[in-house]
């Protein structure tokens, strides 16, 4: 179990870093429009993550998409409060 929840963890991370890069470099250097904003977080979680598909276990695929998913609302969040 507990090496199942590093793999967990790891793609986690990994997931969240990979999302998190993609909308920095997305809207970097412009100002972003609510609504763009909007539909681009809404776009990355209604999309099935496969932000690393080298991560081949369920456990894995499961972690990187909930870490591509906090990262799209960090952001977002992270955007509306600087507006």
């Amino acid at each position: 179990m507990h090496r199942e929840f590093q793999h967990y963890r790891l793609a986690r991370i990994e997931g969240y870093r990979i999302t998190q890069a993609r909308l920095e470099a997305q809207f970097k250097n412009r100002s972003i429009s609510i609504d763009e904003l909007e539909n681009a977080v809404t776009q990355q979680l209604a999309v099935e993550s496969t932000c690393a598909p080298w991560r081949t276990s369920e456990i894995e695929r499961t972690g990187c998409r909930e870490g591509s998913r906090l990262a799209a609302l960090e952001f977002f969040w992270e955007q509306r409060r600087g507006q």
